[in-house]
C-alpha cells in the first residue's frame, strides 16, 4: 500500500483507542525503515501530538485484556520510533519546517515513567541488558530519537551558507537538545540504566554534535559504580559494542578504555543480550593500534596492559579480528604492515616464553587468518605460521590456510610440506583433510615436482601419513612421480 495515501488521513485516527491509533503509527514506522516515501508530517505531528497528550493509563482498562492495549504507553513508544524514522534522513524524512512542532512531540516522551528501576529490576539482569531495555520501552526510545532529532537539525545546518559558524556553535544551536540531556544524565533525577546506556551508545555522535559538552559530561556518562548502580558498565558496554573506534574519541575516553581493562573479568557478558563488550574493547585497541594512535610498551600504555590482563580467548579474538580485517582487497599501507608485524612477533614471543605453548593456542591459532590475507611479505608470513605451528599444530581458518599454502608451495615448497604435516598432525579427528583435500594435492604435487630433495622428501612422507589416515587417494602422486 502507498503509506503517503494514509499519512494524509492521519488526523482521522483522532478520539480512537491506543490500539489502533498504534497501529497506523506502527505501519508509519515501518514503511519509512523500508525507505519508502511519504511527506504529509503534518496531519502526521498532529495525529501523534494529540496521542502523547493522552492520560497514559487508561480507567478501567485491565492489562490482561489482550484484545486492547492497557494503556497509553506502547502508542507513545511507537510515537518515539516514528520520529526516529522522520530524523534519519531517508525518503520519509521530516522537513525541517517541523523542527518545532516535532519537538513539542518528542518532549513529553522523554519524561514517560518506563522504565522505571523496577521495572529494570524485574526484566533487566540475565534477561535483559541496559541498550536493549531502552529500545523496549518509551523513555528510552524517545532520549535515542532525541538524538537523532540533533543530528537531523545539525544535517540541515550543514546546508546552510553560514554551516561552520552554526555547527560550532554545537548546542548553543540547538539548546532544547542540551536541556534534556543534561536533565537526564542527573542520576537522582533519572537513575534509569537504560537511559544511561543510551548516552553511551551515542556518544561519538555527541561529540560530533558538541565535542566541548561531551568532553565536559564524560565523567557523568561514564559515572564510576557507586556499588548499587552499574551505572558505568551500562554507559561502557553500550558504547563499546555499538560504536566504531574513532581517534577523537579516544583522546577523551583514555581513562575508560583503561577502567575497562582493569574490568574485564567483571564483565557482564553472561547477562548481556550485545556483544561481548571485552571482544569489542579488544577490536577498539587493535583499530587505535594499526592507526598510530597506540604504541606498544610506551609507559602506561592500554595495549600493554590489556595484554597483561587478558586471557588467551581474549588475546585470540584480537588477533583473528586484525586478521579478517586485513581480508578485503584493498592495499594496506606499509607503515601499517609494520605496526602490526611489530605486534604479532612480540605476541609469538611471549608464546614462545609461555610454559605451556598451549596457553597461547587460540592466540596462536588465529594467525592463520593473517596468512591468507595475502598482505605480508611471503617468506616473512610462511615462517611465522611455521613457527606457530610447531607449538601448537592447529590453524584457522584451516581451509583457507592449506589453499594459501599451495599458492606459495611453488616458491617454498620444503617450508609448505612441513606447515601441511604439521596441520595434518594436529587434526585428532581425523576428518578435517576431506574438506582441503584439493589443496594439500596441488601443494604435495608441487614439492613432489620441485628441485629441493629435502622437500621432495617431505612430501612423499606426509603422502604415506595421509595413507595411514585412510586417504588413499594420494598414493597415484607417489607413482607419478616414479613414472
Amino acid at each position: 500500500a502507498n503509506p503517503e495515501r494514509f499519512a494524509a488521513e492521519a488526523e482521522r485516527f483522532r478520539d480512537l483507542d491506543p490500539t489502533y491509533v498504534r497501529g497506523f503509527i506502527f505501519g508509519l514506522t515501518q514503511a519509512g525503515r523500508e525507505d519508502r516515501k511519504f511527506s504529509s508530517w503534518g496531519p502526521i505531528l498532529n495525529l501523534c501530538q494529540w496521542a502523547v497528550e493522552q492520560p497514559r493509563e487508561i480507567s478501567g482498562r485491565q492489562e490482561a485484556n489482550l484484545a486492547n492495549d492497557p494503556h497509553w504507553g506502547w502508542a507513545r513508544a511507537d510515537v518515539a520510533r516514528l520520529l526516529s524514522v522522520g530524523f534519519e534522513g531517508k525518503a520519509a524524512e521530516l522537513p525541517v519546517d517541523y523542527r518545532k512542532l516535532a519537538w513539542s512531540v518528542l518532549i513529553p516522551l522523554t519524561q514517560d515513567p518506563s522504565p522505571t528501576r523496577e521495572e529494570e529490576t524485574r526484566h533487566g539482569g540475565s534477561s535483559m541488558d541496559p541498550a536493549t531495555m531502552s529500545i523496549n520501552t518509551t523513555r528510552g526510545e524517545a532520549m535515542h530519537a532525541v538524538v537523532r532529532y540533533g543530528l537531523w537539525v545539525r544535517r540541515h545546518f550543514e546546508k546552510e551558507a553560514d554551516a561552520k559558524q552554526r555547527l560550532a556553535r554545537g548546542f548553543d544551536e540547538m539548546p532544547e537538545v542540551r536541556e534534556v540531556l543534561d536533565y537526564h544524565l542527573d542520576i537522582a533525577k533519572d537513575p534509569s540504566l537504560a537511559i544511561r546506556s543510551v548516552y553511551g551508545q551515542w556518544f561519538p555522535w555527541l561529540v560530533l554534535l558538541d565535542a566541548r559538552w561531551a568532553r565536559d559530561n564524560v565523567p557523568r556518562i561514564f559515572q564510576p559504580d557507586d556499588g548499587a548502580c552499574d551505572a558505568w558498565s551500562a554507559a561502557w558496554e553500550a558504547y563499546v559494542t555499538f560504536s566504531d573506534a574513532y581517534d577523537q574519541v579516544l583522546d577523551l575516553l583514555g581513562e575508560e578504555y583503561r577502567r575497562a581493562i582493569e574490568r574485564m573479568e567483571t564483565s557482564t557478558k553472561a547477562a548481556s543480550h550485545l556483544a561481548d563488550p571485552n571482544g569489542r574493547l579488544a577490536q577498539h585497541l587493535m583499530v587505535f593500534y594499526w592507526r598510530g594512535k597506540l604504541r606498544l610498551h610506551d609507559r602506561g600504555n592500554l595495549l600493554d596492559r590489556f595484554y597483561e590482563r587478558a586471557g588467551d580467548a581474549l588475546r585470540g579474538a584480537a588477533i583473528d579480528f586484525v586478521g579478517r580485517s586485513l581480508g578485503p582487497p584493498d592495499k594496506v599501507p606499509e607503515a601499517i604492515l609494520g605496526r602490526l608485524r611489530q605486534l604479532w612477533e612480540w605476541r609469538l614471543e611471549a608464546a614462545l616464553a609461555a610454559q605451556p605453548a598451549e596457553s597461547h593456542a587460540t592466540e596462536l591459532i588465529a594467525f592463520g587468518w593473517w596468512l591468507v590475507s595475502a598482505k605480508f611479505e611471503d617468506a616473512w608470513a610462511m615462517n611465522q605460521l611455521l613457527t606457530t605451528l610447531r607449538l601448537v599444530p592447529r590453524t584457522d581458518p584451516a581451509h583457507q590456510v592449506v589453499k594459501r599454502l599451495a599458492e606459495l608451495s611453488s616458491k617454498m615448497p620444503r617450508e609448505a610440506v612441513e606447515c601441511l604435516k604439521l596441520i595434518i598432525e594436529g587434526d585428532i579427528e581425523g576428518w578435517a583433510v576431506s574438506i582441503w583435500r584439493e589443496h594439500a594435492r596441488a601443494l604435495l604435487e608441487n614439492a613432489l615436482r620441485c628441485s629441493d630433495p629435502e622437500a621432495r622428501a617431505a612430501a612423499e612422507d606426509v603422502v604415506h601419513q595421509l595413507g595411514a589416515r585412510g586417504y588413499f587417494e594420494f598414493r597415484d602422486l607417489l607413482r607419478a612421480k616414479l613414472s
